[in-house]
């Protein structure tokens, strides 16, 4: 599902509407499992009550049960700098194909919040989904490193 230019607009407007950086989960890595399902699903955290959605809905919603990505604080970004990735990311992935074995919302969460565009779920999947044999998505980090160059380096590593 590809998104339009003012679906993109009001995901942004959205992140600044139903962030709280007071909150613990405030630009934080989180996922969270909706039973049946038995996948994890991720996105950046924004409030005590809201998450922002990195797979296919690229949206705030309601959600207080999420778990913080457990393993990534050495690698992890600020939180203000997460959520400033998070709006920019929006803005050059928010017209890609998503799909679980090609890019995802781990491949997005993980790109926001770490500089990894990974996903451990499909990962042992990456001969058949052009991914590295670590998960990785072979394009999207160059994808937003060179947009990050462009308008904020600060936001690189």
């Amino acid at each position: 599902m590809t998104h339009s230019e003012d679906d993109i607009n009001q995901s942004v407007m959205a992140i600044a509407r139903w962030s709280d950086p007071t909150s613990q989960r405030y630009g934080r890595l989180l996922n969270w499992q909706n039973s049946p399902d038995p996948f994890w699903h991720y996105g950046i955290g924004l409030s005590d009550t809201h998450i922002f959605d990195t797979g296919q809905g690229l949206q705030a919603f309601k959600r207080r049960h999420a778990n913080a990505v457990l393993g990534i604080d050495d690698i992890a970004f600020t939180p203000e700098q997460t959520i400033q990735r998070l709006q920019h990311a929006i803005r050059v992935f928010g017209e890609w194909d998503y799909t679980f074995t090609g890019w995802n919302c781990e491949h997005l969460g993980r790109l926001v919040a770490t500089d990894q565009p990974r996903c451990y779920q499909s990962q042992f999947l990456w001969f058949a989904c052009d991914m590295t044999p670590q998960g990785d998505h072979k394009t999207a980090h160059k994808v937003l490193r060179d947009h990050l160059e462009n308008v904020d380096p600060s936001l690189n590593r």
